[in-house]
C-alpha cells in the first residue's frame, strides 16, 4: 500500500442536521462553511463563483463496505455509489455559494452534517467538470431512468416534482398540484419504485388535470399499462401494488373551496375563460398567473388538510398481454388483433369496418357510433 500525505481540516460545517439523513433532503438548506483564520486569505474573491466543490471528512463514518444496497435499493460498490462508509472517508459535493462574510461561506445544497471537517474548497468550473458530469449522468440516466423522480419523492421535495410535472401538463393548476402530492404520498407510503413493468398500477377516477400529477409522479401510463382509468368522476387514485393491496386516496370536497374563498378572482376568471370561453389574452394571462400562485401555494400545503386515505384490497387485471400486429385490408395499416374486425373473410381496422367504438375525451369515456359512410353520429 503507497503512503500518502495525512489531510488537515481548513474549516468546518455548521448545519441543523446533527445525524446521518437523507442527502436529498439535506440539499434542500442551507449550511455555514466557517474557515479557519490562518487559511481565510485563501477565500480571497471566491465570492466570484455561484458554485463551489466542497471536499469533506465523513468523520462520523465507521468502518465501510465494498458492496451493499444504496438509497434506491439497488446493490451497487462502494465505488459505484456515494456512501459516506468509504475506505478514505471523503465526500465531494457541489454547493451553490449564497454569500461570503469574512471567512463564513454560506452555501445551500452541502450533504453534510454539523461539524463535518473540510479539507479543501474548489470553484466548479463548468468548462472543466460540466462536460464529463453531464455525460456521466446521461448514462446514469440511461439505466435509471426515475432514479431523479425517486429521489425527490423519497425526500419530499414536492415543489420540485411540480415544476416537472409542468414539462408534460404545459401549465400549473390545482389539479396538477393535488395529483403531484397524492401521487408522492402514495409511493412513499407504499415504499415502492416504480419501473413502468405493470408491478405498480394507478387507477385515477378521472380524466382531468389530477391525473397528469399522478402519472408523472407515479410513473403509471397507459403506454406501459401501469395507468387504469375508471370514469368515475372523481378525484381519486388508487395506488397499489400487483398484489392488489394499495391505497385509496381522494381530495376532500372542500379543498378547492379554500382557494375559491381567497382567490375569488380566480373562480370567476376560470368561469369566463375555461367554461364559457369567452375570455381574451389578458383573461387568461391573469388566470394562468393566480393558478401558478394558488398551485405552489397548495404544494406546501400537509396532506391531511387535503385528502381522504383508506388501505384497500382491490382485484387487479392480468399482466397486459401480447398480440400480433394484423394488416387491414383496405387501408393496408397494422393494427394489433385484439381490435380486428372481420367482415365477409377479410380483416379490417375499426375506422375501415365502420364500426362503433369508445373514445376518451375531455367529458369522459364515450360510445361511438358511425353511419355507414363511416361518419361519426
Amino acid at each position: 500500500m503507497i503512503k500518502i500525505a495525512e489531510f488537515q481540516s481548513i474549516g468546518v460545517v455548521r448545519s441543523k442536521f446533527k445525524e446521518r439523513a437523507d442527502p436529498a433532503k439535506m440539499r434542500k438548506y442551507e449550511s455555514i462553511i466557517i474557515i479557519d483564520p490562518k487559511y481565510e486569505e485563501g477565500l480571497y474573491r471566491i465570492e466570484k463563483n455561484e458554485y463551489i466543490q466542497v471536499i469533506f471528512n465523513f468523520h462520523l463514518s465507521e468502518g465501510y463496505n465494498l458492496k451493499g444496497p444504496v438509497w434506491d435499493g439497488q446493490i451497487k460498490g462502494v465505488f459505484a455509489s456515494r456512501s459516506p462508509k468509504r475506505p478514505s472517508s471523503i465526500g465531494v459535493t457541489t454547493v451553490r455559494l449564497i454569500e461570503r462574510k469574512d471567512r463564513q461561506l454560506k452555501v445551500e445544497g452541502l450533504d453534510a452534517l454539523d461539524g463535518t471537517p473540510v479539507l479543501d474548497i474548489k470553484p466548479y468550473v463548468p468548462s472543466l467538470d460540466e462536460a464529463e458530469q453531464i455525460r456521466v449522468w446521461q448514462e446514469y440516466k440511461k439505466a435509471n431512468p426515475r432514479s431523479e423522480i425517486n429521489g425527490l419523492i423519497k425526500s419530499g421535495n414536492l415543489k420540485t416534482l411540480l415544476l416537472k410535472a409542468g414539462d408534460i401538463h404545459g401549465h400549473f393548476c390545482p389539479g396538477l398540484s393535488f395529483g403531484v402530492i397524492a401521487g408522492a404520498y402514495s409511493l412513499r407510503e407504499l415504499g415502492i419504485h416504480s419501473e413502468g413493468m405493470e408491478k405498480l398500477l394507478a387507477i385515477v377516477e378521472t380524466n382531468s388535470c389530477f391525473s397528469d400529477g399522478i402519472q408523472f409522479v407515479t410513473g403509471c401510463t397507459f403506454g406501459n399499462n401501469g395507468l387504469i382509468y375508471r370514469d368515475f368522476g372523481k378525484t381519486a387514485v388508487t395506488v397499489t401494488r400487483r398484489d392488489g393491496k394499495g391505497l385509496r386516496i381522494s381530495l376532500k370536497p372542500d379543498a378547492y373551496a379554500l382557494w375559491d374563498n381567497k382567490y375569488p378572482e380566480s373562480k370567476e376568471l376560470f368561469q369566463k375563460v375555461v367554461v364559457e370561453r369567452k375570455g381574451n389574452d389578458e383573461d387568461m394571462r391573469k388566470l394562468a398567473g393566480l393558478f401558478r400562485r394558488v398551485s405552489f401555494e397548495v404544494i406546501e400545503l400537509d396532506f391531511e388538510s387535503l385528502f381522504n386515505v383508506k388501505k384497500v384490497q382491490v382485484e387487479i387485471p392480468d399482466y397486459a398481454p401480447i398480440y400480433d400486429s394484423i394488416i387491414c385490408s383496405k387501408c393496408g395499416e397494422s393494427i394489433m388483433a385484439a381490435r380486428i374486425v372481420e367482415k365477409d373473410g377479410e380483416k379490417f381496422c375499426i375506422p375501415c369496418s365502420e364500426s362503433e367504438y369508445f373514445e376518451l375525451d375531455g367529458s369522459g369515456m364515450k360510445y361511438v357510433k358511425m353511419n355507414k359512410w363511416g361518419v361519426r353520429i
